[in-house]
C-alpha cells in the first residue's frame, strides 16, 4: 500500500482510535481556504487502512469544484486535529495525471 502507513506504530497505543479528514483545498483571492468535505471518527486501525484506501480510489476520479486546488486526506491518531497526531497524509493536486503525493512527518 503506498502511503506512509506504519510510521508511528512502534508508539502507537494498543487500542489507539483514527480519525480520517477529508478536506477540499481552495484557491479564494489568492488565499487558501479549507473545507472539511468528510469526517470519519473513531476507526480502530484495519477500519482505518481500509477507509483510507477505499477514500483514495474514490477521491482519485472525483472531479474538482472551481477554484479548488487540491483534495487533502488526512489521519490522525486521536481526536485533536494537530501536526503532532498525524499517521497518514495524502494529497492530490488539480494538474491532470496527477495522482496521490504523499507527505511523510
Amino acid at each position: 500500500m503506498n502511503g506512509q502507513f506504519n510510521i508511528f506504530d512502534d508508539v502507537l497505543k494498543e487500542h489507539e482510535t483514527f480519525v480520517i479528514v477529508v478536506q477540499g483545498v481552495y484557491n479564494k483571492n489568492g488565499l487558501l481556504i479549507k473545507k472539511i468535505l468528510r469526517e470519519y471518527p473513531s476507526l480502530d486501525q484495519k477500519a482505518m487502512q481500509r477507509l483510507f484506501s477505499h477514500l483514495k480510489d474514490q477521491y482519485l476520479t472525483e472531479p474538482f469544484d472551481e477554484d479548488m486546488v487540491f483534495y487533502d486526506i488526512t489521519v490522525y491518531t486521536n481526536e485533536d486535529y494537530a501536526a503532532d497526531h498525524i499517521y497518514a497524509h495524502t494529497k492530490r493536486h488539480r494538474h491532470p495525471g496527477d495522482e496521490w503525493t504523499h507527505t511523510s512527518k
